[in-house]
């Protein structure tokens, strides 16, 4: 029996023969770390021409065709044409001997018992009731799909007919081609489908375009509406309009993005990274997230600095870390391998077959199945924004501790930047808007798929409410962009907060060095003073008090480091016993505040020797966002744009790149 379909390839028996089960192929695809599989979507993304076949298209493809409008084409693989043709014969043939075929000669679903010899009427007739979808005015409200998930599912619907099992004419494939090639794109309602037999509502759409229906319209690349008629002359479409039975369809794509934690380190322990930790808790997204954390802190100059900080005096040295950062690898693990796993899931089901009946021109019948049932998309989103909405959790947790001064170690409460605290409020709006998206993006991890209603006269009694799902996770993405942002800014805020506290900590340390010599070494007369010995206690005084507890103004009698100086002073006075009844030889008479001096800053900015600089460069040069304080007009909702909107267009992805370029792909060794 030749079991090619036309495909001129012993295709169907290798389905019986090689991974039956095809958990070898789905193993397979989970090979390698999650960065590498980013890496591969990138590079896919940035190429300018998808190539269907019908079995190796990519989410980054999709992706790709989806949101680089203009800038990627779509070339169909010729060898495909005579499967699908094959496949389209054999129901003509069926038709021309007055066989039964589901959605040719039957009725639809719980009416699929009704007949009818006139076929091309039925088409009509199918496009014109499912065109049942609602767009509004466009105004106070709006309706319509974005153009990027119709674009999505067309390629996909494209990729899905080209195996050749659907009965459709090449012709269709070529002319939805056109359409995405010169970016003319059908206008699809936003609601109404519960993905069971496909997308019906909003895909019946796109056939009635291709069908020339007067309702139809679609955005050409100018972004103006335009009608049928008016959409095949801009493709060149010279065939005319098309009749089709586009049946079942089921993808809207959502492009996920995986948001690593960058923990600004400074003053914690990294040893939470550490490879022996996590190689005992056996899961691979929780290994791979601790040692890209590993990497970045192992080259960080704050964590140098604090090791060696805390070698000279133990009492800096912190405690454990809090949750947020300490199982930070614990917590992104698990959605590490749900996202990859969801994508996986995702890209399996867009190289499948999902039209009913099945056109098996091999075996000379029609198979009727439910392969339209979109579960895997349903569950696979529903997934996919459970683990988002960790991630953001995450964040919001790490973004508090950041903010507030009695966990940010020493950093000013809000992160504010001004000379008078009193007068600079700094992220304390922003956290209350994180709270807001946080809030917002729990609400939506919620599961869409347990909430299936039976539909079409009980004939659609469970479906997966895929498309739903897809779009509730597209609005869980648009927020964790959000947050992202917020956290990113705040990052950078803390990394150059923490650099002036470099740069005043050491003025004031010169300050004080300096009136201790001047004035705490020797008496009136010239002999040595017994304060001489105070300027080594008065300076590590100075090491363990946060800059910004007083560095509004520093020589405060009720700020805390001009106390403890004091207390320094008194320690060494009453050491001094008898002595400092004599004027000659009192340390409180030698005593002198001195001042924080501005300027240019002595010590440069230590995110320049970190792994994680190219992000920050990227935040502060190339989008020209600078310190938020009180004093400026700026406001932080201005900086937020700018990174939001560059996060949109996909700019920061090589910077994020960039921080890990010289990682090798393994946790450092344990022995």
């Amino acid at each position: 029996m030749d079991a090619t379909n036309g495909h001129g390839s012993n295709k169907v028996e290798s389905f019986c023969v090689s991974d039956p089960l095809n958990w070898g192929m789905a193993a397979e695809t989970l090979k390698g770390s999650h960065l590498d599989e980013v890496k591969r979507m990138v590079a896919e993304y940035r190429k300018p021409v998808v190539r269907l076949g019908g079995e190796t298209l990519t989410i980054s493809q999709v992706a790709a065709i989806a949101g680089r409008e203009g800038d990627v084409s779509v070339e169909l693989s010729e060898t495909a044409r005579a499967g699908v043709n094959a496949s389209s014969e054999w129901v003509m043939e069926s038709m021309s001997k007055g066989t039964d075929s589901y959605g040719v000669t039957t009725g639809f679903g719980a009416t699929s018992h009704r007949r009818t010899k006139q076929g091309g009427a039925l088409q009509k007739e199918l496009i014109r009731f499912l065109n049942a979808g609602i767009f509004g005015n466009g105004t106070e409200s709006c309706h319509t799909l974005p153009h990027s998930a119709t674009r999505a599912a067309m390629l996909v619907r494209i990729n899905t007919l080209l195996q050749g099992y659907s009965g459709i004419r090449f012709e269709i494939l070529e002319a939805i081609t056109k359409l995405l090639n010169h970016n003319i794109t059908p206008c699809l309602p936003l609601r109404g489908t519960v993905t069971a037999s496909g997308d019906l509502v909003p895909l019946s759409y796109i056939a009635g375009l291709l069908t020339g229906r007067p309702n139809s319209k679609a955005v050409g690349p100018s972004g103006e509406v335009v009608n049928a008629e008016e959409a095949f002359k801009m493709a060149g479409i010279e065939s005319g309009f098309l009749s089709c039975s586009l049946r079942k369809a089921w993808l809207l794509l959502m492009a996920l993005q995986l948001a690593l934690a960058w923990p600004l380190c400074d003053a914690g322990k990294p040893e939470f990274t550490d490879h022996l930790t996590h190689k005992l808790k056996h899961h691979p997204g929780q290994i791979e997230a601790a040692a890209i954390m590993e990497h970045i802190l192992d080259g960080s100059s704050y964590v140098k600095e604090a090791k060696k900080l805390h070698e000279m005096d133990p009492l800096q040295k912190p405690k454990q870390d809090r949750y947020a950062l300490r199982t930070s690898p614990q917590w992104l693990g698990p959605q590490i391998e749900v996202i990859r796993a969801s994508t996986k899931s995702i890209e399996r089901e867009i190289n499948s077959v999902n039209d009913n009946p099945l056109i098996d021109v091999s075996r000379n019948k029609a198979l009727h199945g439910g392969n339209f049932q979109g579960t895997p998309i349903g569950v696979s989103m529903d997934n996919t924004r459970l683990a988002i909405a960790a991630i953001g959790k995450l964040m919001f947790a790490q973004f508090s501790e950041l903010v507030n001064d009695f966990y940010n170690n020493g950093l000013p409460s809000n992160l504010s930047g001004s000379r008078n605290p009193s007068l600079d409020y700094g992220f304390k709006g922003a956290e209350i808007a994180m709270a807001s998206y946080c809030s917002e993006l729990q609400f939506l991890a919620n599961p869409v798929t347990n909430h299936v209603q039976s539909a079409e006269q009980h004939n659609q009694d469970v479906n997966s409410l895929g498309l739903i799902s897809s779009r509730k996770t597209a609005e869980a993405v648009d927020i964790l962009k959000l947050m992202s942002t917020t956290y990113l800014v705040a990052l950078c805020q803390a990394i150059d907060l923490r650099h002036l506290e470099e740069n005043l900590k050491s003025t004031v340390k010169k300050t004080v060095s300096h009136v201790a010599k001047k004035t705490l070494t020797t008496g009136a007369n010239g002999e040595l003073h017994p304060s001489r010995f105070c300027e080594k206690d008065l300076l590590k005084v100075v090491d363990r008090e946060h800059v910004f507890a007083y560095i509004d103004d520093p020589c405060s009698a009720t700020y805390p480091l001009v106390q403890k100086v004091r207390q320094v002073l008194v320690e060494h006075a009453l050491n001094n016993g008898e002595n400092e009844k004599n004027g000659s030889t009192s340390i409180f008479q030698k005593y002198a505040r001195g001042g924080v001096e501005s300027g240019n800053p002595s010590i440069p900015n230590r995110i320049k020797e970190c792994r994680s600089y190219p992000l920050y460069k990227f935040v502060r040069e190339e989008l020209r966002t600078g310190l938020l304080t009180g004093e400026k007009v700026r406001s932080p909702g201005e900086d937020f744009d700018k990174v939001f909107t560059a996060m949109c267009e996909g700019k920061i992805i090589d910077p994020l790149l960039d921080c890990l370029s010289s990682w090798n792909g393994a946790p450092l060794p344990i022995c």
